[in-house]
Parts: structure tokens; C-alpha cells; sequence
């Protein structure tokens, strides 16, 4: 107020000689009074910490959650295979316009991951007993998340016997037994593997089908939740391994009381009349860049050797002893198939001949899933199919500790 009262002397002196000084000083006093007597003060300036991330090792991990098979890694799978070859990709590019994800680079080059029991959680790139850390030759080293990556993408297989190419990206080299994986630059990532469930007896079969290596679907994660929240970086790879083969079977269901109806030559078959295949090759594709993010299958089917005329045995639930020649208990097993057409059932029904096709659009079998077809038996004799009534799902169910085909 000092400089204030100072002013408003100096003012009533200055009134006294002319009414103008008075009108200015009065502008000068409004102005002043409304500033703060108190000294302003520039508030400093925060310069932000920078951001520290975390690194966190990439480690893999395996375990059966509700109806759900993951990586066999934990009980099943190193049962039958004690190691798999894991490639990992990490896109560094991405296209919001678009969907397109680009600039791949490899993380994993084929790295051999080995199954230690006791040894979760020993090391950081150990979470359950699967371990990829090795002196070599070659040497594998410890893999960290790449926060500033748009999306990581991770498959696997078994039965790798091949070596790791100096360039990652040349797996031309690289072989395994019945398998091949050839890549185009910049394309997809490509498996071809043999599958064959044929044979003369149930041995056979068994040993044709541990033969055959276990893959992966494709895991895929751009980190976001929450589209990915069982996927994020930094949590564990928890990749599903599946056979390459499809299992199918089919049922009758009765509307009626199925006392005295008599069925004979039954045969559930390709509408074309083309054998059933129990051996070709199934090829798995990878897409590395792009909008894909599932894995993509073609199927070479070759019907020389254990192919099957036809279906002929029904699954009967009220029957469950059942045991089909040259097949598991239940189901017939087969090559996976995603390019078939339709498929027709003939059946005598109490004498009566009787046929139903079932539409090329429920004959897609893919690798590692269940088909049932159920067909209606009506009163009068007929057969129809009930909405088709074909139930697909994941090749699951089957108890523990059988043949290696139980995933």
C-alpha cells in the first residue's frame, strides 16, 4: 500500500492546479490497485523423468486350463516330444488405415526350446520347465519383449532335426523328418508336413501318427487390451500344439423306440465316389505381415495307401464299447481335408434302401477338430439329417495317457 498512498498524495497536490491531472490519476489508481502488492514468482519448469521400460524376458509356458489344451508343454507334450523349434516375428510397422502390419523383423530364428522337469521358474526364460537358453553350438541367447513393436506373432513345431540357417530368414536348408519349411521373402512362413494314420493294425497306425510332428496355431498379440489380455507382451508365450489330422464320426438318432429297426449296408462315403484319405500332406502357412493373423492350411491327399471306401460303423452311445477296425475308439481317424464335396449315407432300413447327403459346406475338415454328422431315423423308416447336426469342436475330450494323437 506504500506505493499506493504515495501516488494518491502526489494526486491531491495535482488536483489542486487542474481538473485534467485529476481525471488521469484516477485511470492510473484503477489500474494499480488491482495488482498484487505481492511478488510473482515463475513456477519452475518440471522436466519429466524418462520413461523406464522395464525389460522382461520372453519365456514360454505350457499348462491345461479349462477344456482348453495349450502347449502340452506342461504334461502332455513332453510326454511325446522333450523339445520343439519356436520361430518369433515382431512387426515394427503398422497402418491404421489399412489394417496392415509391415517391417518384419525375427526374433526366434528356430530356436530349440527343451523341456528340463523341475526346472520352472529357475531362470527368467523359464516358466514351466521349458527352456531355451543354451551355450550352443549355436548359441541362443535371452530374448526381450520389444515394447515399441505393433504386434508379435509365434509358432512352433516338433520333430525339428534340421539346422539353423546363418541368414534367419533362409530356411531353405533346413529339414526334419517329413518336413519341410521353405520361405518367400516377405511371404508367409510355410510347414509342410506328412501326415499318414494308415497301417495294418492299430500299432501301425500309432507309430505312423507319433511320427508326424506336433505344430502350432499362430499366436498373435499387438499388446492392446482388451482384444489380447491373455496375450500381452510380457506375459508368457502359451502356444497350442495339435497333430495334423481330423477325426470324424457319425450317428443315428432315433425318434422311436429303436426296437425292431434293422439296419445293414451302411456306408457313409464321398458323393463322387472317391476313396477316404488316411495319408497325404498338410501345409500350414504363417503370415508374417499383412491384416492375416491365423495360420492357413492346404491338404495334398494321397489315397495309394490305408484309404478307406467308406464310413460303415456308426458310433452308438448306447454302446460305448465299440472299438472300429484300424481306428481309435469311437471315431475314424483321417487326413485333414478342407477341399472335398458332399458326402452321402445309404443305408437298408428294415429292407428299405434309404439315402441322405450331407452338403459340401459341412465336409470341411480341418486339423485337430472333431465331426459328427447325426442323422434322424423317422418312424416310417426315412432317414433325414436334423439341421445337418454337425458338431465341430477342438479335438479335446480325449482322456489322458493314450496314444500320442491325444492332444
Amino acid at each position: 500500500m506504500k506505493v499506493i498512498r504515495t501516488i494518491a498524495n502526489s494526486m491531491l497536490t495535482r488536483a489542486q492546479r487542474g481538473g485534467e491531472w485529476w481525471l488521469m490519476v484516477l485511470m492510473v489508481l484503477a489500474s494499480c490497485s488491482s495488482e498484487s502488492s505481492e511478488e510473482m514468482v515463475p513456477a519452475p519448469v518440471v522436466t519429466p523423468e524418462p520413461e523406464v521400460v522395464q525389460e522382461v524376458a520372453i519365456s514360454f509356458s505350457g499348462h491345461e486350463e479349462e477344456e482348453q489344451v495349450v502347449t502340452r508343454a506342461g504334461a502332455s507334450l513332453s510326454e511325446w516330444a522333450t523339445a520343439f523349434k519356436v520361430w518369433g516375428h515382431k512387426n515394427m510397422d503398422y497402418d491404421e488405415d489399412t489394417g496392415v502390419y509391415s517391417d518384419n523383423q525375427t526374433v526366434f530364428p528356430g530356436y530349440t526350446v527343451n523341456w528340463y522337469s523341475n526346472s520352472a521358474a529357475t531362470t527368467a526364460t523359464n516358466s514351466s520347465n521349458w527352456e531355451y537358453v543354451t551355450a550352443g553350438p549355436p548359441a541362443q541367447t535371452i530374448k526381450f519383449w520389444d515394447w515399441s513393436a505393433y504386434a508379435y506373432r509365434f509358432y512352433a513345431v516338433t520333430n525339428w532335426e534340421g539346422t539353423i540357417p546363418a541368414d534367419p530368414e533362409d530356411y531353405v536348408a533346413n529339414k526334419a523328418y517329413g518336413l519341410n519349411a521353405p520361405a518367400t521373402p516377405g511371404g508367409p512362413h510355410v510347414f509342410t508336413m506328412l501326415t499318414n494314420c494308415s497301417g495294418a493294425d492299430k500299432d501301425e497306425i500309432s507309430a505312423n501318427m507319433a511320427a508326424t510332428p506336433f505344430f502350432t496355431r499362430l499366436w498373435f498379440s499387438t499388446g492392446k487390451l482388451p482384444e489380447y489380455a491373455s496375450k500381452q507382451f510380457g506375459k508368457p508365450v502359451v502356444l497350442e500344439f495339435l497333430k495334423p489330422y481330423a477325426r470324424v464320426r457319425f450317428i443315428y438318432k432315433y425318434v422311436y423306440p429303436r426296437e425292431g429297426i434293422f439296419l445293414r449296408d451302411v456306408s457313409f462315403k464321398p458323393s463322387d465316389g472317391t476313396a477316404i484319405a488316411r495319408k497325404g500332406t498338410l501345409t500350414v502357412s504363417y503370415p508374417l505381415t499383412g491384416t492375416d493373423i491365423k495360420e492357413s492350411y492346404t491338404t495334398t491327399v494321397d489315397t495309394s495307401d490305408g484309404a478307406l471306401t467308406a464310413f460303415t460303423e456308426d458310433y452308438d452311445p448306447e454302446n460305448d464299447s465299440k472299438v472300429y477296425t484300424q481306428t481309435n475308439k469311437g471315431w475314424y481317424v483321417v487326413v485333414p481335408n478342407v477341399d472335398q464335396g458332399s458326402y452321402t449315407l445309404s443305408v437298408t432300413i428294415n429292407e428299405i434302401a434309404r439315402t441322405a447327403v450331407v452338403p459340401e459346406a459341412y465336409m470341411q475338415w480341418l486339423p485337430g477338430y472333431s465331426y459328427t454328422y447325426i442323422f434322424k431315423i423317422t418312424e416310417l423308416g426315412g432317414v433325414e439329417i436334423e439341421l445337418v447336426q454337425s458338431a465341430v469342436t477342438p479335438w479335446t475330450e480325449m482322456a489322458g495317457a493314450q496314444e500320442v494323437y491325444n492332444w
